[in-house]
C-alpha cells in the first residue's frame, strides 16, 4: 500500500483538497515557476535517492527513466507516493518548510505549512556538516545570512577579523582552512579556504544543526 503527499509554495492554495486532486492529474494551473520548488526536490533526491522512481512530475534529474506526463511542472509541485513505514516521512514537511513549501497530505487532509511548526521543534535528522562552495565576493554576504539564521550579531569586527584570512588558504591541503566561529545558537564553525587558482572559496559549516536549519545554508549556499 502507498500514500501520496504534495509540496507547493506556501499560501498557494486556499483549498488544498481541490489542488492536489487537480495536480494528481498533472493540473497546474495558478501554480507559479519557482526556484525553490526545483531546489527542494534536488534536496529530497540528493538525500533519499530511491525518491526517483516515487516522485512527480517528471524532470530531467531523473536520469534515463523515460518521460511521462507534462514535463514542464517540476518548478511548480513536488508530488511523491512513498510506500507505508517509509523512513523518511516525518522529516519531510519540516525539510519542505526550510525551502518555504507547504506540505500536504490527501489522506489526513493535513496541511502543513512554515508557520505552522514549532520554531523550538527538534527534527529527527541531525546534521553535523554541510558543504559548500561561494564566490570570493560573497563571503561576506553568506556570514551574515548564517548570522541571521543562528541570532549571532555579525558586525564590522568580524568582517575586519576575516581581512586577507583567506589569502593563504588553500582547500586541497588538510590544515589549509581557516575556521570562524559564530557564536549563536546552536554554535557553528564555518571553516573557508580557496580554491587553487579560482575565485571560487571552498565552505564548510560545522555544527549540530537540525534539518531545517542546515536546508537554510545549503540553499544560500546554491543562491550566492
Amino acid at each position: 500500500m502507498s500514500y501520496d503527499l504534495y509540496f507547493w509554495l506556501s499560501g498557494a492554495a486556499r483549498h488544498p483538497r481541490r489542488l492536489a486532486d487537480r495536480l494528481a492529474d498533472e493540473k497546474a494551473d495558478g501554480l507559479v515557476p519557482d526556484k525553490r520548488v526545483l531546489a527542494f526536490r534536488a534536496e529530497l533526491l540528493r538525500r533519499w535517492p530511491d525518491l526517483a522512481d516515487m516522485i512527480a512530475p517528471w524532470h530531467q534529474d531523473l536520469g534515463r527513466r523515460q518521460p511521462w506526463g507534462r514535463t514542464d511542472l517540476a518548478d511548480r509541485f513536488v508530488g511523491v507516493t512513498l510506500p507505508y513505514g517509509w523512513e523518511g516521512t516525518s522529516a519531510l514537511p519540516v525539510l519542505a518548510a526550510g525551502y518555504g513549501l507547504d506540505s500536504y497530505d490527501p489522506q489526513s487532509e493535513q496541511l502543513v505549512s512554515p508557520g505552522s511548526l514549532p520554531q523550538d521543534r527538534g527534527v529527527l535528522d541531525d546534521v553535523a556538516q554541510v558543504d559548500g562552495w561561494v564566490n570570493e565576493q560573497h563571503v561576506v554576504q553568506l556570514l551574515r545570512q548564517i548570522s541571521v539564521y543562528i541570532g549571532y550579531a555579525y558586525d564590522d569586527l568580524d568582517e575586519a577579523a576575516l581581512t586577507g584570512a583567506l589569502d593563504d588558504t588553500n582547500d586541497e591541503a588538510v590544515d589549509g582552512w581557516f575556521d570562524y566561529p559564530l557564536v549563536g545558537t546552536p554554535t557553528l564553525v564555518i571553516r573557508l579556504a580557496q580554491s587553487p587558482g579560482s575565485a571560487v572559496v571552498s565552505v564548510r559549516v560545522e555544527g549540530t544543526m537540525d534539518l531545517v536549519l542546515a536546508t537554510r545554508i545549503e540553499t544560500v549556499m546554491d543562491l550566492l
